[in-house]
């Protein structure tokens, strides 16, 4: 399938190292093309077949929101042949030398769709990872059951099918996300890795 990670740069061998959750996306799009999925260093790319890069390649990357444009660099260290309906490249960046804020911005554009706060330029604005635990209604102690019980009753609150308020489209989204990086185990402890003690504090 076109939206996983192709067979032929698996884990192993893809030099982009996954140390933080691995966020899916839908509408996330930048100036190369649209971003399948992100984490705070690097992403996969669905570019395509005309703009395809070389691995090795160094691009610039343009994100926007209604308020705030950054710019980063990134490597380009694999890419996979269109295939499936999409008829999309595949492509894997790892971004070069990140500003701690500029990762945040990052992360929070892909979850919750804005860069920043309204008027603030991206290097003034304090970033913080949103909570996924509480985002559910559980805390970081909760079993798998628990969890996944939580989501269910939440997806059904604010299931756009069912709930008609503007928000409830963008809500369910964001529940989804943070239920697909705390229902897989690994995902789950590299999160809590990351950003226990930001949670603690």
């Amino acid at each position: 399938m076109s939206e996983h990670t192709p067979a032929n740069t698996p884990e192993s061998d893809n030099p982009i190292s996954r140390i933080e959750p691995r966020i899916e996306t839908r509408r996330l799009k930048c100036s190369s093309g649209r971003v399948a999925d992100l984490t705070g260093t690097g992403m996969r790319l669905l570019v395509s077949s005309s703009n395809k890069p070389e691995v090795g390649d160094v691009q610039s990357f343009t994100f926007k929101d209604k308020h705030h444009t950054i710019e980063v660099t990134g490597t380009v260290r694999w890419v996979a042949d269109a295939q499936g309906l999409t008829r999309k490249c595949q492509v894997g960046i790892q971004f070069n030398d990140l500003a701690p804020k500029v990762r945040e911005a990052l992360m929070r554009l892909a979850v919750q769709g804005n860069l920043g706060e309204p008027g603030k330029p991206i290097d003034e604005v304090e970033i913080k990872y949103p909570d996924l635990y509480k985002m559910l209604g559980v805390t970081p102690y909760a079993t798998d059951d628990e969890i996944r019980r939580a989501y269910h009753i939440e997806a059904r609150r604010w299931h756009p099918d069912l709930n008609k308020s503007e928000s409830a489209a963008d809500h369910f989204e964001t529940l989804t996300k943070a239920y697909e990086v705390l229902r897989d185990p690994e995902m789950r402890l590299r999160y809590d890795q990351r950003f226990g003690d930001e949670r603690a504090a």
